[in-house]
């Protein structure tokens, strides 16, 4: 009996305790006090909740360790909270984002699907190539969108090895005189939807989709409904030896910019009540739709990190939109680092994530729950005391 009550008193305790605690959830509608459309407005850490002395540290630890990180920002909450350039590249300077172009054309996609200009994903590529004739385009013929989105095309495709060596069938596209027939004409490896296997290629087909589909190109259609609605500053991106603006890389931006994109999804696909992309777009994108390893999977040309509950736009280098709702949070990098050689993940769990688990309360709220704490184990420690005596 003894037990049995002093079993229910710990459980009112606990229910007690966590009542003063709150934890950092994203709901599917936030009511923004402005949109960053012309320019981010600033907070302190203090303002969002966040621990400054963890962001020092982590500063502190990428110049250790000579980390070619080129530039950092933190929005929380909505607003620039972090803002460091740590090399020759300012705001001001456009910055190679690389396979981040791949998070963009996949957004693109997205909003012909939702205008009916393509019907599906699971439209077939050869519906917008019918003028294209190559050898083996017959191995194409139920390759879908969704394929392409996801990476499981089975074209016979090499891109897991150094972008410095001319077997990377990266590098051997890039030579060929026509982008769109080099990849088309590629062996096959699997059957369409059974196999992850990382390929540039193929993202450059949904940028010639969209021109196809459109009739514009990729960047006017890019222009009219994201870079100008979001305001975009300013954005170079590279045209293939056909004109068509290339899907899986090239495209330079100003880290201020690929903030805004990544606020975007983190808002469900809407900016200033216009809803740019669809939320249906933007949860499929950014879902752990294909296997890649443990520790990561593939939506549609978004990376799924779940041990940090984000998405991440992600691109050779170390340029990174990293997306993390449950903090209300979008992270920036861009670098230049060796190709295999990020901190990232270590970055975000053990400073990122940790500033705000550890800045989250403020000091009333903190003193509060200090103060209940403390009341509780004293009563428990009475209440033990006094059923030992009896």
């Amino acid at each position: 009996m003894r037990n049995k009550t002093l079993t229910v008193y710990i459980m009112f305790v606990v229910l007690l305790l966590s009542s003063f605690i709150s934890y950092p959830v994203l709901s599917d509608v936030i009511e923004r006090d402005y949109w960053p459309t012309n320019g981010w407005q600033k907070a302190s850490f203090e303002d969002v909740g966040m621990n400054e002395q963890t962001i020092d540290r982590m500063f502190e630890y990428i110049d250790e360790n000579n980390f070619n990180i080129d530039s950092v920002l933190i929005v929380k909450d909505g607003y620039l909270v972090v803002e460091e350039y740590l090399s020759y590249y300012t705001a001001g300077i456009l910055h190679p984002v690389y396979s981040v172009t791949k998070s963009f054309i996949s957004t693109l996609i997205g909003i012909t699907i939702e205008e009916g200009v393509i019907e599906s994903v699971n439209q077939k590529i050869l519906d917008f190539f019918v003028n294209v004739s190559v050898p083996n385009i017959e191995l194409r013929e139920n390759v879908t969108i969704y394929h392409l989105l996801t990476m499981t095309s089975g074209i016979s495709w090499r891109e897991d090895i150094s972008y410095y060596l001319p077997e990377n069938s990266f590098v051997q596209m890039k030579a060929s005189d026509n982008w769109v027939e080099f990849v088309l004409s590629r062996g096959k490896d699997e059957e369409p939807g059974t196999v992850f296997n990382y390929n540039s290629g193929g993202s450059h087909l949904l940028s010639a989709i969209i021109e196809e589909a459109t009739g514009n190109s990729t960047f006017e259609y890019a222009n009219e409904h994201i870079f100008e609605p979001v305001g975009f500053t300013d954005v170079f991106w590279s045209q293939d030896p056909q004109g068509i603006y290339f899907g899986g890389a090239d495209l330079h931006l100003l880290p201020r910019d690929m903030a805004k994109f990544g606020f975007l999804f983190l808002n469900n696909g809407t900016w200033n009540e216009t809803q740019i992309v669809s939320k249906e777009w933007v949860d499929q994108a950014s879902n752990n739709t294909v296997v890649v390893s443990g520790w990561s999977w593939y939506g549609y040309q978004w990376w799924v990190y779940p041990q940090m509950n984000a998405y991440l736009a992600l691109g050779w280098a170390g340029q990174i939109i990293q997306v993390m709702p449950d903090y209300d949070m979008v992270v920036v990098f861009t670098s230049s680092l060796a190709e295999f050689d990020w901190p990232f993940v270590y970055l975000t769990i053990d400073y990122i994530i940790k500033s705000v688990e550890e800045g989250y309360s403020s000091p009333t709220e903190a003193s509060t729950e200090s103060f209940v704490i403390a009341i509780s184990i004293v009563m428990l420690v009475g209440w033990i005391k006094r059923k030992r005596k009896l």
